[in-house]
């Protein structure tokens, strides 16, 4: 049975994880900013559940929707730092199976340019389409 607090909880159990640790990119949920000394990049995890799909199919339990990392990098660096987390993430999300029932499919990427709230951080955006049963 899907619910939205385990979607959270099996998106966040991937970054607690040492395949993604060993990669030293810090990653913050949705609504908690870097305090103190802020690393130089990092990710921010979004989840935006579009659909309970019960209401097409039934008694079908189950929650459409997006996964959302926000990519933040320093700016004048160029791109490529941002298509190579891109590929990390992928490695640990994309078309995968994870926690109770959460799958994801291909991922996309849609660079935003520099933070309007932080001049010296570029951001990208990193999505993945997901069902959850």
């Amino acid at each position: 049975m899907s619910s939205y607090s385990q979607i959270i909880e099996d998106l966040d159990a991937v970054f607690a994880t040492s395949e993604w640790t060993s990669n030293d990119i810090a990653s913050y949920p949705s609504n908690m900013a870097p305090t103190g000394t802020k690393p130089s990049e990092y990710v921010v995890l979004e989840v935006l559940p579009s659909q309970d799909l019960s209401i097409q199919y039934g008694s079908v339990n189950q929650v459409s929707g997006l996964i959302i990392i926000q990519i933040y990098t320093p700016v004048n660096t160029g791109p490529r730092r941002i298509y190579e987390i891109s590929d990390l993430l992928d490695s640990v999300l994309q078309k995968q199976q994870l926690g109770e029932g959460l799958q994801t499919n291909a991922s996309a990427l849609d660079p935003k340019g520099n933070d309007p709230d932080d001049p010296t951080l570029y951001r990208a955006d990193y999505v993945l389409r997901f069902t959850s049963y």
